[in-house]
């Protein structure tokens, strides 16, 4: 039976710098606007460009989702290697990847079963599960296996950041505009979690060297971790990024710990220089 094929988005991070040479994973480009500025994100894209068209105009990047005419391309041309196709994407709470694939999926009942995946996750989270997916794939994994594997990880998955900059929970409407600047003079660092899908604010503190802490806390409360990842807005990861790794392990010293770049996508949520972590909790403490 030929292999199940498996599309994403470019939002995706892999914490495998040599994946996509080893797997076969077709990948939908996420765009990012800055009013007529486009910008193309690849799985490997940093916020250089980003950055500075921030620092130009102060406004804030704007994901687009692949488009139906994308992905209807991209299941015409893997139909030929196979008639099963798995597509997970970015959550449906921060772009419509998830919509116009299920949209372009219409276009081939009947010919090609194909199976979209709300990861309600993004970046690296959506990395772990895309890997494990192509991975199972490899091995001869039937779509509906796949399917029921993937489903399993999502509720797994736990994402917390914290941000330095309140002008961007401001525009996404998380906070109001007398908020963000008060906070700002303020020194006020928040808090997003990932549930349901969704960026959600939680609590606040004073300093950066307290919202570290409260990152290690956050890791702490599990006693099991499959995959531990650093999500900053650097390329190479900081010094802080470093040190954060160093006190993990102390607790985690066995747990595979990756540090990456979360990409312009998610820029466009959590601003220039955040920092974040996800967990990936093992599956047996899971139930």
């Amino acid at each position: 039976m030929p292999q199940v094929q498996i599309v994403t988005d470019s939002a995706v991070r892999f914490t495998s710098p040599d994946f996509l040479e080893k797997f076969s994973v077709a990948i939908a480009p996420m765009r990012v606007h800055y009013g007529s500025t486009v910008i193309d994100e690849s799985s490997t894209s940093d916020l250089s460009v980003v950055r500075r068209q921030h620092l130009e105009d102060q406004s804030v990047p704007e994901p687009v989702a692949p488009s139906v005419e994308l992905f209807t391309k991209i299941y015409a041309d893997l139909h030929i290697r196979s008639d099963q196709i798995l597509s997970i994407h970015s959550s449906s709470g921060l772009c419509k990847a998830v919509e116009n694939a299920q949209i372009a999926k219409q276009n081939f009942l009947g010919r090609v079963d194909i199976s979209v995946v709300d990861s309600q996750t993004v970046s690296v989270g959506l990395g772990l599960i895309v890997q494990e997916a192509a991975k199972e794939a490899a091995r001869g994994a039937d779509l509906e296996t796949l399917v029921r594997i993937v489903r399993g990880m999502i509720p797994r998955l736990y994402t917390i950041f914290f941000l330095d900059d309140l002008f961007f929970l401001e525009k996404n409407g998380l906070v109001s505009k007398s908020q963000a600047i008060l906070g700002n003079m303020l020194g006020v660092i928040p808090f997003l979690t990932m549930e349901d899908g969704h960026m959600v604010p939680m609590e606040k503190v004073r300093s950066r060297s307290r919202a570290l802490e409260k990152l290690i806390e956050f890791v702490l409360e599990f006693s099991s971790i499959e995959h531990l990842a650093i999500l900053e807005g650097s390329s190479p990861p900081t010094q802080e990024s470093h040190t954060l790794a160093e006190r993990l392990r102390v607790f985690h010293p066995h747990t595979p710990l990756t540090m990456t770049c979360y990409g312009p996508c998610v820029s466009s949520f959590v601003g220039m220089d955040s920092l974040g972590v996800v967990v990936l909790e093992s599956e047996e403490d899971s139930l």
